[in-house]
């Protein structure tokens, strides 16, 4: 019984670090799906509802062997007009940021992470302005 009590500090501690990292990699699992975006601000301006009529995202599944996926970005405007960006995705699991590679501009971005269920917020530096993404999943 007394090397039971022992060791049942150190199981707990096992416990605890086993579904604390768990927690961390399923944040890609998290990010995985289409996403609708219901807020897109560039440097305080809100540009869904103004410019923008609709952004969505979609994040394939994540290889974590390869430690990536691919995403895509689709934004219609209020012309008419459809812009279409895809690339690659890393996901860094210590620092909640995920990096987006668009392949047809040559631009990576890194955003800080957020995933609380259904909704996202992604926040970064795009092109040298303040950006932030909120979205539902879809």
């Amino acid at each position: 019984m007394q090397k039971l009590k022992s060791l049942l500090p150190a199981l707990t501690a096992l416990i605890l670090l086993g579904s604390l990292s768990s927690c961390k990699e399923k944040l890609y699992d998290q990010l995985e799906g289409d996403w609708d975006v219901t807020s897109y601000v560039i440097d305080d301006e809100e540009n869904i509802g103004g410019d923008i009529t609709s952004f969505t995202m979609e994040f394939d599944d994540y290889d974590a062997d390869a430690e990536e996926g691919e995403f895509t970005w689709k934004i219609v405007y209020d012309d008419g007009m459809i812009e279409s960006e895809s690339g690659v995705y890393e996901v860094d699991l210590d620092d909640d940021t995920v990096t987006l590679t668009f392949e047809s501009l040559g631009l990576t971005v890194e955003f800080d992470l957020e995933i609380n269920g259904d909704n996202l917020e992604m926040s970064g530096n795009l092109l040298g302005s303040d950006a932030t993404i909120e979205a539902e999943r879809d």
